[in-house]
């Protein structure tokens, strides 16, 4: 039996310490700045900010992933707010893979605005 990974490419916003590269990180030149199978580090992501690298692939996480774990803790009420202002905002984009990313864009960016609100009503 094969052993299924699962990857994606994450944007760099994304990126945590200890994920780990699916795929070698090169510059625009080709040149490796991090091999595949590296835990990236804080330095690391620093570096890749610094060469303007803005996404990569990860093993074992994908977008998808991502989101719905930022989603996992906000409470039902939030989240159904947030799902109907973007679906208001972006009724029809099933079929056109550009404006299906800007809906994800759009959802992503209200759910960061929801989870720093609640970090700051909790402080």
């Amino acid at each position: 039996m094969h052993e299924i990974f699962v990857m994606g490419v994450l944007y760099i916003n994304d990126f945590k310490v200890g994920m780990v590269l699916a795929g070698d990180v090169k510059n625009r030149h080709g040149d490796i700045l991090l091999p595949e199978g590296r835990p990236l580090t804080a330095k690391d992501i620093l570096i890749l900010k610094t060469w303007g690298i803005t996404e990569a692939d990860i093993k074992g996480i994908d977008r998808d992933k991502v989101e719905k774990s930022e989603m996992e803790s906000l409470p039902p009420s939030v989240i159904a707010s947030i799902e109907k202002e973007v679906a208001e905002l972006f009724p029809e984009v099933s079929d056109n893979p550009v404006m299906e990313e800007i809906c994800r864009i759009a959802r992503k960016f209200k759910l960061k605005q929801a989870l720093s609100q609640i970090t700051e009503d909790e402080t």
